[in-house]
């Protein structure tokens, strides 16, 4: 019974050791967790930022390259669109000056249709000497003289009318074997002299048909 009496007076000091063990150990524990847990965040954060500074170069890299991709469609669409405008507005250009010219020689068709050989000698002859003074002279030398009896019926050729042909007739042009011997230049000084339409001759090919009936005259 003493020694149980004993025990139980010494109870409150057995206690109050346990206590202070506990306590130190609670405190101790969690100061430590506590600096640990501070050391790997730290850590952690570093990691994070150096990790976040090596992507956001790849993203805005992979942003631009997918913005690009979107947009490329677009900008190949425009340009075709464009394209095709630009083709439909030559198209119509051309169109319109063919059609100015026809329109021009149906004119000049119908005045060589309608009026009488002398208004047409005369209207030649007037040209002709209005023309002469500035104008620059063929080289006969390159494609041969002619007077009116060495003249051919100009007219069988496709372009010439009786008003071309007059005008032919007086800077000297009058048979097929001149015609079929000019060169670019002199066509260029004719389509001046004789106030033909620019690109005609070439057109109509004069020099290749003039040719042609050369060889069956």
């Amino acid at each position: 019974m003493n020694s149980i009496s004993e025990f139980i007076q010494e109870l409150p000091d057995f206690a109050g050791i346990f206590i202070l063990m506990l306590s130190t150990f609670l405190i101790g524990y969690f100061a430590a967790s506590w600096f640990q847990r501070n050391k790997y965040r730290k850590i952690i954060n570093r990691l994070k930022k150096e990790v976040n500074a090596l992507k956001a170069p790849e993203k805005k890299e992979t942003d631009i390259d997918t913005i690009f991709s979107e947009i490329k469609p677009r900008i190949l669409e425009v340009m075709k669109q464009a394209r095709k405008e630009q083709d439909i507005l030559d198209e119509e250009e051309e169109e319109e000056e063919e059609e100015l010219e026809e329109e021009e020689l149906e004119e000049l068709q119908s005045f060589e249709q309608l009026a009488p050989p002398e208004s047409i000698a005369k209207k030649a002859r007037t040209t002709y000497v209005s023309y002469s003074m500035d104008k620059p002279e063929l080289d006969f030398d390159s494609f041969g003289y002619a007077d009116h009896d060495q003249k051919d019926d100009l007219t069988q050729i496709m372009g010439i009318g009786p008003y071309i042909e007059q005008k032919l007739n007086e800077i000297g042009i009058c048979n097929y074997s001149q015609i079929s011997k000019l060169k670019d230049s002199d066509i260029r000084i004719i389509t001046e002299l004789i106030d033909f339409f620019p690109g005609r001759i070439d057109r109509d090919n004069w020099v290749g048909q003039a040719k042609a009936l050369s060889k069956v005259k």
